[in-house]
């Protein structure tokens, strides 16, 4: 059990915005050592995925217990801790599968490359089963660690975050099979980190050349959701008269937090300012059913707007309603109905572009289909105002990372008080504006129009680890100790 637990914290320990990642590529050896207890491994598995989320996703608890009882509930902060020991739960389970399998196939199976595959897929579909369904989840994941790391995580743009995954624990169990001393983990990673080097050094370079306006409206969430309408868009309208006319400019999520602004003079507001500088903006909308939306502005007009898809769970919609019933008050300012259209917009003099709203950057289904569905750029809008701990904010900057590498497209991510940023077509990080500061910012995009392997097939490595963790065990089963 404790090296299941100096397991989970060498791994959060990789995670963005905790020490550096390179640890991912050993912190797996103890977890291995926990699980030659055959009989308990899937008990530590589950164990160790436990508390990695317990300990990555420590900045959530102070939403649960403090933020969403002041904004939106009457619950109890204990009441909101027992909710975060529920999620950890949730995020879990499908690890007791990855333990089960490994305690009962690991011995029956005959050589030690045909192990390390067998293991590394069925830890890789395990993940991916994390990351599906109305509670599906895809934070903490191994490849967060390399998000840096931009030469070896060009895999992406072929199997997605999952053949990353799927490396960093085949290199693990190596490593934990031949009883690796420390010096040979030092010389792999030195290895590992030499290849990163000669690919990153080796990408084609930036050349970036659309200014966009990226304006970090910084309000806190007391501000957003107790001041008037009138003074909020006050505020902006002050924040970019000087910026350059004919610029798009992005704005957050939620800009009004609760309040529908269209058909009002607040939005003929929005419609003037559109004339001379084009705007994406978020917002409610509240036609027959309510909308979590991005709204685009220009030449005076309202462009279109896009719903969100994928919803935040609780807070934004109740899953699996049946079974999730009690758990309504945690419900914020309303529960939204996901949007159906991958929609994508073009404005003259910019490039066809997506949007996606918050947590949706967390799941490449969504930038993949607007990517096929032609936005040569994409967009992230985002209210990161809940997060005190700069350590949310990377893992979440982090997952736009891989999202332009999936589908080598510039991402831009504008957000309310976190990370505004940009990310070229391969992962790399070109500006961050200043964090927690209310300010705008001149980024540089440029449109693709390329079509990538996981693009066009989405998590077809999915389907490869399951394969394999299926008939490795049969084509390779230990004959001579007459087992399985």
């Amino acid at each position: 059990m404790i090296f299941a637990i100096i397991s989970s914290i060498l791994t959060a320990l990789s995670m963005p915005g905790f020490l550096w990642g390179g640890i991912v590529w050993f912190s797996l050896i103890f977890l291995f050592k926990s699980m030659e207890n055959r009989k308990l491994s899937f008990l530590y598995a589950f164990l160790y995925e436990y508390l990695l989320t317990f300990i990555s996703l420590y900045w959530v608890i102070p939403i649960l217990t403090k933020n969403l009882p002041e904004f939106f509930g009457k619950f109890s902060s204990v009441t909101g801790f027992f909710v975060y020991l529920l999620l950890c739960l949730v995020e879990a389970i499908p690890f007791l599968l990855f333990g089960a399998l490994y305690g009962y196939f690991i011995d029956r199976i005959k050589g030690d490359i045909p192990k390390a595959l067998f293991v590394s897929s069925a830890f890789t579909f395990s993940e991916f089963l994390r990351g599906i369904g109305e509670l599906g989840f895809t934070g903490i994941r191994l490849s967060d660690a390399l998000y840096k790391d931009i030469g070896i995580i060009q895999i992406a743009s072929i199997t997605g975050t999952l053949g990353i995954v799927f490396l960093i624990v085949l290199i693990n169990y190596i490593l934990y099979i031949k009883k690796s001393k420390i010096q040979v983990i030092i010389i792999t990673i030195s290895f590992i980190y030499l290849a990163n080097w000669i690919v990153s050094t080796n990408l084609p370079l930036n050349s970036a050349n659309v200014p966009i306006v990226a304006v970090q409206t910084n309000y806190e969430q007391q501000i957003k959701y107790t001041s008037k309408s009138e003074k909020i868009m006050y505020n902006i309208e002050n924040l970019i008269a000087n910026t350059p006319n004919n610029y798009l400019h992005i704005l957050p999520e939620a800009v009004f937090a609760t309040e529908d602004i269209r058909n009002s003079q607040l939005e003929e507001k929005l419609k003037n300012i559109s004339k001379r500088k084009p705007i994406i903006l978020g917002f409610p909308t509240y036609d027959s059913q309510p909308k979590n939306s991005a709204l685009v502005y220009a030449n005076g007009n309202l462009v279109g707007k896009y719903d969100k898809i994928k919803l935040f769970p609780f807070v934004e919609f109740l899953p699996y309603e049946k079974f999730f019933k009690k758990f309504e008050f945690l419900k914020g300012v309303a529960y939204f109905t996901p949007g159906d259209e991958f929609k994508t917009f073009k404005i003259d003099g910019f490039p066809e572009f997506g949007i996606q709203i918050c947590f949706e950057s967390y799941f490449p289904e969504i930038s993949r289909n607007l990517s096929n569905n032609g936005a040569k750029v994409l967009f992230v809008i985002t209210n990161d105002g809940w997060y005190k701990h700069d350590t949310a904010l990377w893992q979440h900057f982090s997952k736009i990372v891989f999202r332009a590498i999936e589908n080598q497209r510039y991402v831009v991510q504008v957000s309310n008080t976190g990370i505004s940023g940009v990310v070229d077509n391969f992962g790399r990080i070109q500006k961050i504006l200043p964090l927690r500061n209310q300010t705008t910012g001149i980024l540089n995009i440029k449109p693709k129009n390329t079509k990538t392997l996981y693009q066009k097939f989405g998590d077809w490595f999915s389907i490869l680890s399951i394969l394999l963790a299926l008939l490795i065990p049969i084509l390779y089963k230990d004959r001579r100790k007459n087992r399985i």
